[in-house]
């Protein structure tokens, strides 16, 4: 074998190598992106979005203070005895 070639199967291996490396590089990029930009979130909109969410759950009634209704096409809960 002359000096400089490579064979199929040490080609195909360092081919992997290299996806393998380019899928770690871009899994880090990702997870670096999402700490930068969780990092400058903005508190005042996330503050505001759970003060919504607790006021529409005050409106809601409480599962408690319902009386139990079935609708006309719902079957007994027994109704396999």
């Amino acid at each position: 074998m002359p000096l400089g070639t490579v064979s199929e199967v040490d080609g195909f291996a360092m081919a992997l190598v290299l996806i393998l490396i380019l899928s770690f590089g871009i899994v880090a990029l990702l997870l670096g992106s999402i700490t930068r930009h969780g990092k400058r979130r903005d508190r005042e909109v996330e503050d505001l979005l759970e003060e919504v969410c607790d006021q529409e759950a005050e409106k809601l009634p409480s599962p408690a203070a319902t009386p139990e209704t079935r609708e006309p096409w719902e079957k007994d809960g027994d109704w396999w005895k």
